[in-house]
């Protein structure tokens, strides 16, 4: 049983690291370098920096994005796009908040969050199973 006075733990992927494929995280995550193909954590965190390079599929409870990112994003709770931020995607969130500075060329969503958020976990299990 977790100690309810444990803080909660957070990943970090370096500037100087590039991840290609993916990154599937049980944990909040900060993402510092670059990362191509997908990154999920549905119960989680994700802050994309200023030094960020994302070219991915996201999928997260929240992203907070200071860098540059290309793809969709699906957000169960909200999306912040800070001063400095370049998105370029479709974003399906319930909430969605855009700083002066920021830049967003795409789409969004607000009613499908719930059923695209299922959809989503339902094919993250089916890939898990076809390859375990």
């Amino acid at each position: 049983m977790l100690s309810p006075t444990r803080s909660p733990t957070i990943a970090r992927i370096p500037s100087a690291t590039v991840v290609l494929g993916g990154v599937d995280a049980a944990e909040d995550l900060i993402v510092e370098g670059q990362v191509t193909g997908h990154i999920t954590l549905p119960d989680h965190h994700l802050a994309i920096t200023a030094s960020a390079v994302i070219a991915a599929r996201i999928m997260a409870r929240s992203v907070t994005i200071s860098g540059v990112v290309e793809g969709n994003i699906l957000a169960s709770e909200r999306i912040e796009l800070l001063p400095g931020a370049s998105v370029r995607g479709h974003l399906t969130t319930p909430a969605l908040l855009i700083v002066d500075g920021a830049r967003f060329t795409g789409s969004v969503d607000p009613v499908r969050t719930e059923a695209a958020l299922l959809v989503a976990k339902y094919r993250q299990r089916r890939a898990e199973w076809a390859s375990g």
